[in-house]
């Protein structure tokens, strides 16, 4: 099994199809990143953070009673700054629901869940960000 290729497939898919779905809300391409989300560092208008934070395991899922299956659980961080807290609410809801759009058409994996999605629209005390957090789930057949 090779977990980094299982991570680069998720990040491929969002960083070549994200701005397709973007596009219907007249959005832009964000910036990705994998590093921790450190907000007095990473200052553009609109960056997206991906935290794979779990990796689960289970037996006999798919083709056989034999096959392993690897369930990666991932956080996404939608983060809009350097607007008004007006159009920053409507980029955080505009951005969410074209990340739900992607994942709900999602390919890459035997199953996609998203499990929670949280919006906040002050962060750090400030206005003038704002963040949307989904909680999803990858599963794969591993090899």
């Amino acid at each position: 099994m090779n977990l980094n290729a299982m991570q680069e497939k998720i990040i491929g898919y969002i960083e070549a199809d994200y701005e397709k779905y973007l596009d219907r809300y007249g959005m832009g391409k964000p910036h990705v990143s994998t590093e921790f989300m450190d907000l007095d560092r990473h200052k553009r208008d609109f960056t997206l953070f991906i935290d794979f934070n779990r990796i689960g395991f289970a037996k006999g899922k798919f083709a056989d009673d034999c096959s392993r299956s690897a369930q990666i659980g991932i956080s996404v961080f939608l983060v809009f700054r350097n607007a008004a807290p007006e159009k920053l609410r409507e980029a955080m809801l505009d951005g969410a629901s074209a990340f739900y759009d992607l994942m709900a058409n999602c390919g890459i994996a035997q199953e996609t869940a998203i499990s929670e999605l949280n919006n906040f629209s002050i962060v750090e005390g400030s206005k003038f960000i704002a963040i949307s957090e989904f909680s999803l789930t990858f599963e794969m057949e591993a090899s």
